[in-house]
């Protein structure tokens, strides 16, 4: 992925890219396991599909659990180093119940992960998240780096073995090219039918735009929504409002991705970016050497693995940046501003706003510069003030936060765009709390 984000490629693709790299190559692992269980036993395709529904559900629900009572404890824990070094425990805590009970530890993991990740913005202090996101991305860099370390290590053991097995090392990089190729004819394949799919539904998406516009102009008076035909009958006035807030929460949601759609096609264009993205990496490698020590040839399958994602890293790596760079078309750069400016207007109105809904402190005559009565207050009085316009400070913060991860939540605004705000308030705030009292 370090290597698509340095091409002038498409968000949407990058986004794609993001989600499969974490959700199928847990997949992937978990499909892996249950062809190496189904090798020790009598193999049915119906014991197979039940085994690995199994796997995922239950560790789903598992790594869901996790993933919230994680939030639910790390809340109370203000050492952003102590918090840091529980966000580790994380993934071992969820993966090694779900593996008790049989099912993927890995997948467990991950959506322990996710929980944490989108919850973690209203629920963790800026100083928590920002050790966090720190500490694993060293951590990712040093486990990515390990795992090919490891290996070549372990290269020379493993070509002898090859030898050993009658195998052959040219017959072994001969089937990882084959092996590459066919990797690559099938990703073409399933791209080219999400895009005829993706297609189909933005021809949906113009016919239910108009429709779904009606319902958000009727959404500015709520009593039409309650009134309307598609209403359901017998819900009471005391959750009348909360329906009014899912339904508009709904629409908006559906109307800006509507819009992300249409700014962010999916052509031909992305379908090859998205195929040729597709590099094998870490996984494929380390997938390889989770196969147990008595699988036949595995030293051979070892290599083939390797191969591939030295291939792949190699051929599509050092290729990709020039594919895009020349099947990418000609933006307007004069509406790419205006469509930037308007947002960021749209998102400044949207801070002003939640900013002006946080009540003023009581003392707030005494904030805003009466110097006579800064120079006759004794240094408590002074200390008072202080405190008092910090917290009002910090809640203007932490409502503008609020209103960003619903904005977020909604997708009305761009990702990009939203972080970088994002992280000028955890800034702001870090900066507010670390303020000590003025001296005397």
């Amino acid at each position: 992925m370090s290597i698509i984000k340095q091409t002038p490629v498409s968000k949407r693709v990058v986004a794609m890219l993001d989600g499969e790299s974490l959700l199928n190559d847990a997949t992937a692992l978990t499909l892996l396991r249950g062809a190496i269980v189904a090798t020790a036993a009598t193999f049915t395709l119906g014991n197979f599909a039940v085994s690995f529904s199994y796997s995922v559900v239950i560790a789903l629900l598992i790594g869901g659990v996790i993933g919230w009572l994680n939030l639910v404890i790390r809340k109370r824990v203000t050492d952003p180093t102590v918090n840091t070094v529980m966000s580790f425990t994380v993934p071992f805590v969820a993966a090694i119940p779900a593996e008790l009970v049989g099912a993927s530890g890995l997948v467990a993991a991950v959506v322990a992960g996710l929980v944490t990740g989108i919850r973690a913005a209203r629920v963790l202090s800026p100083q928590n998240r920002l050790s966090d996101a720190q500490n694993w991305r060293m951590i990712e860099l040093v486990l990515e780096g390990a795992i090919f370390l490891l290996m070549g290590l372990q290269i020379s053991s493993i070509l002898t073995d090859v030898e050993n097995d009658d195998a052959g090392i040219r017959t072994a990089v001969l089937i990882a090219v084959g092996a590459l190729v066919i990797t690559i004819l099938v990703r073409t394949l399933f791209v080219a039918v999400l895009l005829w799919f993706l297609a189909r539904r933005s021809r949906r998406h113009a016919r239910i735009r108009p429709r779904m516009e009606t319902i958000q102009e009727r959404l500015g008076s709520p009593n039409d929504i309650l009134q309307a035909p598609e209403h359901p009958s017998g819900l009471s006035p005391t959750k009348s409002p909360r329906y009014v807030r899912r339904v508009t929460s709904l629409v908006t949601r559906s109307l800006a991705d509507l819009d992300y759609f249409a700014r962010e096609p999916l052509g031909w264009r992305e379908g090859t970016t998205v195929v040729w993205a597709g590099m094998r990496g870490a996984i494929t490698v380390a997938a390889a050497q989770s196969l147990p020590s008595d699988t036949p040839l595995r030293s051979t399958l070892v290599l083939i693995a390797f191969a591939v994602a030295a291939l792949s890293l190699t051929v599509q790596g050092g290729t990709i940046g020039a594919l895009v760079r020349r099947i990418s078309p000609a933006t307007d750069q004069a509406a790419e501003r205006e469509r930037s400016v308007a947002e960021r207007t749209r998102l400044f109105a949207l801070l002003k706003e939640s900013a002006d809904a946080v009540p003023q402190p009581a003392s707030d005559e005494l904030l805003n510069g009466d110097d006579t009565a800064e120079e006759t207050d004794d240094v408590e009085s002074r200390g008072e003030r202080f405190e008092a316009d910090k917290a009002h400070r910090i809640a203007v913060l932490v409502a503008q936060r609020t209103a960003l991860l619903d904005a977020r939540d909604d997708g009305i605004f761009d990702a990009d765009l939203l972080e970088n705000a994002l992280d000028n308030l955890d800034a702001t705030q870090m900066a507010l709390e670390l303020r000590g009292r003025p001296s005397s």
